[in-house]
C-alpha cells in the first residue's frame, strides 16, 4: 500500500501540472489528452505489480523530470530512419535517439521555445548512419544533444564526438510508452559515462535556453541597428545619409573615373562613396574611397523576384594613382562567410567585386590591409 500511495501521488502531481498548462493554453485539449492517457498508464500498470512499483518508484525518486507520451507519430519517424540501416545493432541505436529528440524537440516546442529539428544532424539519414547522432537545433542556443537512458540505467551514454560544440545535454529515459526526460547539463567534461545524479533539474534547460535566446536576440538587435539599409538609398537626399559616411560619388571622386557597367537595363540605379581609413603603411596613411553601384532588375520569368545587383569597388585617394599592394576587399554572406575577394596589386587603380540578392538578404563586405580593417554590414 506505502508503494501505491507513492504512485497515487506521483499521479496527482502530475495530472495537477497538466490541468495548470492545459488552463494557461500550454497544452491543446489534444495533447492533454495524450498525456492523460500516458499518465494513466503508468499509474495502473505500476500498481497491479508491487515489485515493479518499488523499482519504478526508486529511479522517479532521483530521476525527478517530465514524462512525456511517445505518440504513434514519434515512432512512425523513429521507425523510418531506422528501417533504412541493414544492421540491427546500429538501426535499434538511430530508432532510441530520435525518440529521445521528438521528446526534447516537442517538450521545448509546448514550452513556446522554436527549434529547427530539420536541420539536426539526428535528422540526416547519412549522418545517422556515420555516426550517434542525437541533437536538436535551437535557434539562438546551439545543439542540444538529446541522450537516450534505458530504464534502470544509472549512468547516461555520451559519445566522444558530442563533448565539444554542444549547449547541453539532456538526459531521455524512454519506456515502451513514454519518454521521461530526467535532467539536463551544460558539460559532461570527457566522460563517456555520466551519472545521472550529475544531471541537475530540467527545469534548468530552460532557464539556460532562455538565457541564450535573451543574449542573441540582444546580439541580433544591436547588430540589425548597425545594418545598413540599402533601400534607404533609393530616392533619398544626400544630407540623408551623411550620419552613416557614404555621400555622393563627386564630392569623393571623379565620377568619369569610376566606370560601372551592366548589360542589362536598370530600374533604378544609384551610386554612394565613402571614405575609409586603414591606418599607417610604410609610413604613410592610407584612405580610400569604398565606392557602390546599386542596379535593380525587375522580375522577370528567369528571376521570379526583383534583383538588386550590387558592384564593390575599392579607389585610392589623396592624389595617389594606385592603390597599396595587398589591400583585400572580400564580401560577406550573412553569416561572415567569404564568398568573393580581390587583392590589389601595385599596378592597380582599383579593385572590384560584383555581388546580388533579393530584398532583405543581408551581406558584408571587408577591407584589409595589414593589420588593419574595416568592415560594415548591408541589408538589400
Amino acid at each position: 500500500m506505502h508503494n501505491f500511495g507513492l504512485a497515487a501521488d506521483k499521479l496527482l502531481y502530475l495530472l495537477n501540472d497538466l490541468l495548470a498548462r492545459l488552463f494557461l493554453q500550454a497544452l491543446s485539449p489534444a495533447v492533454f489528452i495524450g498525456f492523460l492517457a500516458a499518465a494513466l498508464i503508468y499509474f495502473f500498470g505500476t500498481s497491479n505489480n508491487s515489485h515493479k512499483v518499488q523499482t519504478h518508484t526508486m529511479q522517479l525518486s532521483h530521476q525527478s523530470g517530465i514524462t512525456l507520451p511517445i505518440t504513434s507519430e514519434f515512432r512512425h519517424i523513429a521507425d523510418a530512419f531506422a528501417t533504412q540501416c541493414p544492421i540491427q545493432e546500429k538501426a535499434d541505436q538511430i530508432r532510441r535517439n530520435t525518440l529521445a529528440v521528438c521528446a526534447v524537440n516537442f517538450y521545448l516546442q509546448l514550452m513556446d521555445i522554436p527549434t529547427q529539428i530539420e536541420k539536426s544532424d539526428s535528422w540526416q539519414p547519412m549522418m545517422q548512419m556515420m555516426g550517434d547522432v542525437a541533437d536538436l537545433q535551437v535557434p539562438g542556443v546551439g545543439l542540444l544533444s538529446c541522450r537516450s537512458v534505458l530504464p534502470g540505467e544509472e549512468t547516461c551514454y555520451v559519445p566522444p564526438e558530442d563533448w565539444r560544440d554542444r549547449a547541453g545535454y539532456i538526459a531521455v529515459v524512454l519506456n515502451n510508452q513514454t519518454a521521461t526526460l530526467v535532467g539536463f547539463t551544460e558539460t559532461v567534461g570527457e566522460q563517456t559515462q555520466v551519472a545521472l545524479s550529475q544531471f541537475a533539474p530540467i527545469e534548468m534547460l530552460i532557464d539556460k535556453v532562455h538565457g541564450l535566446q535573451t543574449v542573441a536576440a540582444t546580439d541580433s538587435a544591436m547588430i540589425s541597428a548597425s545594418v545598413t539599409r540599402l533601400s534607404r538609398w533609393v530616392g533619398a537626399q544626400i544630407d540623408e545619409l551623411a550620419e552613416t559616411g557614404w555621400q555622393a560619388v563627386d564630392r569623393l571622386l571623379n565620377p568619369v573615373q569610376v566606370g560601372f557597367a551592366f548589360r542589362k537595363l536598370p530600374d533604378v540605379d544609384v551610386s554612394r562613396a565613402k571614405r575609409v581609413n586603414l591606418g599607417i603603411c610604410l609610413g604613410e596613411s592610407v584612405r580610400v574611397a569604398l565606392v557602390m553601384q546599386l542596379t535593380q532588375v525587375a522580375a522577370s520569368e528567369a528571376e521570379a523576384m526583383p534583383q538588386t545587383y550590387v558592384v564593390l569597388q575599392v579607389r585610392p585617394l589623396d592624389g595617389l594613382a594606385r592603390l597599396p599592394a595587398g589591400l583585400l576587399l572580400s564580401a560577406l554572406d550573412d553569416e561572415a562567410v567569404v564568398v568573393a575577394s580581390a587583392t590589389s596589386r601595385a599596378i592597380d587603380d582599383y579593385i572590384q567585386l560584383e555581388v546580388s540578392g533579393e530584398a532583405g538578404e543581408q551581406f558584408g563586405i571587408r577591407l584589409a590591409l595589414g593589420e588593419a580593417s574595416f568592415e560594415e554590414q548591408f541589408a538589400i
